[in-house]
C-alpha cells in the first residue's frame, strides 16, 4: 500500500472521530507540566477552540508535542492518533520524537491513561496497516523493532478481519 492509499484509509476510518470529553493535546502537555488545574481548564478549552477536529491539527504541533500521549485518556489518543500517524508517513524520515512516541503508544494498545478499548475493527485495521507501513519503510529512520512488537503482539489479529 502506498503512502496516498494509507493516508485516504486513516482519514476514512477516523473521519468521524471527535475529541469530546478527552484529554488533548493541550490539555496533556499541561499534565505533563504538572500545571495547576486553571492552567490545565485553559488548556482544555485550547483544545477545543484551536481544533474543530483531528485533520486540523498542523504538523508544527505533532512534532513539538512529541509525548502528549503518554498522559492523554483513550478518547484523547483516538482523536490524535490519525493526525500523528498521517505526519508520521509524511515525515519519518525527519526523525521527530513524535514518531518514536506514537510506536511506543501503539505497543501499548493505545489505551490511555483509562486503559479503554475505544477503537472500531476499521481503525484497528488502519493502524495494524499504518505499523506495517513504518516496519517496511522506517528501519534507518523509526523504532521499527517496537513497530513490530506492537504489529504482532495487538495489532496483526485485526489485518485478519
Amino acid at each position: 500500500m502506498d503512502k496516498e492509499q494509507l493516508i485516504a484509509e486513516i482519514e476514512t476510518a477516523f473521519k468521524d472521530v471527535s475529541l469530546e470529553d478527552g484529554i488533548g493535546i493541550n490539555e496533556a502537555d499541561s499534565i505533563e507540566m504538572g500545571e495547576r488545574d486553571s492552567v490545565r481548564n485553559t488548556a482544555r478549552n485550547q483544545d477545543r477552540s484551536w481544533w474543530s477536529g483531528w485533520s486540523d491539527i498542523e504538523d508544527k504541533y505533532i512534532s513539538s508535542y512529541s509525548s502528549v500521549m503518554d498522559y492523554m485518556d483513550a478518547q484523547g489518543i483516538k482523536w490524535a492518533l490519525p493526525a500523528y500517524m498521517i505526519y508520521i508517513i509524511k515525515h519519518y524520515k525527519e526523525g521527530s520524537f513524535s514518531i518514536d512516541s506514537t510506536i511506543y503508544i501503539l505497543e501499548e494498545g493505545a489505551l490511555g491513561t483509562d486503559r479503554h478499548d475505544v477503537y472500531t475493527d476499521q481503525q484497528k485495521k488502519v493502524i495494524a496497516e499504518f505499523l506495517l507501513f513504518i516496519v517496511s519503510v522506517g528501519k534507518e529512520y523509526v523504532d521499527v523493532d517496537s513497530a513490530q512488537v506492537a504489529l504482532n503482539t495487538i495489532w496483526k489479529q485485526y489485518l485478519l478481519r
